[in-house]
C-alpha cells in the first residue's frame, strides 16, 4: 500500500483547519488578484504620504523618473509592497499545502531562482542601454511570477514528484 502524505492522512480538526486555510489563502489570492488596482492606489497613497512625512519624497520621485516606463510607471514602494504582499500569500499556501519541508524549500529555491532571473535581466538591461525587449520580457517574467500560476505548477510537480518517490520500492 503506498504511503500518503501527512497532510492528507490527518484526521478531524486539523484536516478540517489544514483545508480552511488552504481555501482562505486561495481566496485572498483571488482577491488581490481581482482588485489589484484598488489596492495599488491604496498602497501608493500610503507611500505618498508616509515618504513625505519623513521627507524622503524627492528621492524616490528622482529615482521613479529613473525607471524606465515599460517597467512600472506606479510608485516603486507601492509596487514592491503590492509584490511582497502577492509573493508572501503565494509561498504562505505553497508551505501549507505542501507536507514536507524538502518540498518548502525546493519550491522557495524555485522562487528564488526567477527572481535571479528577473534581476539578471534587469541589470543587465541597465548595462547594456535599457533596450526595450528587455524591459518587456522583464515586465512579462515579473507578471508571470505574480500572478496563481506558478503556484499551481509548483504545487503539482512537486506533489507528482513526492508520491512517484514514495512509490519506489
Amino acid at each position: 500500500m503506498p504511503h500518503s502524505s501527512p497532510s492528507l492522512v490527518t484526521k478531524g480538526p486539523s484536516r478540517v483547519a489544514h483545508w480552511a486555510a488552504v481555501g482562505g489563502l486561495v481566496i485572498l489570492l483571488l482577491l488581490l488578484g481581482v482588485f489589484d488596482e484598488l489596492i495599488l492606489q491604496a498602497l501608493t497613497v500610503f507611500w505618498q504620504k508616509s515618504l513625505a512625512a519623513v521627507g524622503l519624497h524627492r528621492q524616490v520621485e528622482a529615482l521613479q523618473r529613473q525607471v524606465n516606463g515599460g517597467i512600472t510607471k506606479r510608485l516603486l514602494p507601492a509596487v514592491a509592497s503590492y509584490t511582497i504582499l502577492y509573493l508572501g500569500t503565494c509561498l504562505l499556501l505553497l508551505r501549507v499545502l505542501l507536507p514536507t519541508p524538502a518540498q518548502w524549500r525546493v519550491a522557495c529555491q524555485l522562487y528564488a531562482s526567477v527572481f535571479a532571473v528577473y534581476a539578471t535581466i534587469v541589470l543587465l538591461n541597465k548595462l547594456t542601454g535599457n533596450t526595450v525587449w528587455a524591459y518587456r520580457l522583464s515586465r512579462q517574467l515579473l507578471d508571470f511570477i505574480v500572478s496563481p500560476l506558478p503556484v499551481a505548477g509548483v504545487y503539482v510537480l512537486l506533489r507528482a514528484g513526492y508520491k512517484s518517490q514514495q512509490q519506489r520500492p
